[in-house]
């Protein structure tokens, strides 16, 4: 079986894409649960306790967060920036997916890779995302495929041998 699949990039959707890539590390998720816990912690306590130094621990604790959301607002501009200046995002790209490799296309790349060497393959609602390493996806967005394209796609992702299974 082969399926051939040919899309021009939507920058948008990249962007969540390598986003929700990001917040699967375990690494960012035992981050953001750490200052959770240490922010509700000094929170309950400022609140049960009314004892002043938890109050400017909780000050400390937002702080810590709106500079958070500050570097994750850099993070997606900057990100966004870099995929608009990457003339690859601007061509056209042909995918071609069978049992052997996968081999994505434009007028100015070929990048042939087999199936032995792809990290894992996960789906969500809105894409297929094939980690050509543990860090990095390619995304299949879902939004430009015919359903038929898309059970042939499941199907045969379900078929090929990666380290880490569909899921």
């Amino acid at each position: 079986m082969e399926i051939h699949i040919q899309y021009r990039p939507d920058l948008q959707e990249m962007a969540l894409a390598t986003r929700y890539v990001l917040f699967e590390k375990p690494i960012v998720k035992l981050l953001l649960f750490t200052v959770g816990i240490l922010l509700g912690g000094s929170l309950f306590a400022a609140f049960y306790y009314r004892l002043p130094e938890y109050w400017v621990a909780s000050f400390n604790g937002l702080l810590l967060v709106g500079i958070g959301l500050l570097i994750y607002g850099y993070l997606l501009w900057t990100l966004k920036r870099s995929l608009l200046q990457n003339p690859k995002n601007q061509e056209i790209h042909h995918l071609r997916l069978n049992e052997k490799e996968i081999e994505q296309k434009g007028s100015s790349f070929e990048v042939t890779r087999s199936w032995h060497s792809i990290y894992q393959i996960k789906e969500t609602k809105r894409w297929f995302l094939i980690y050509t390493q543990h860090n990095s996806a390619l995304p299949i967005f879902k939004s430009q495929l015919q359903p038929d394209q898309i059970e042939a796609i499941r199907t045969l992702l379900k078929a090929v041998p990666v380290k880490k299974q569909l899921h």
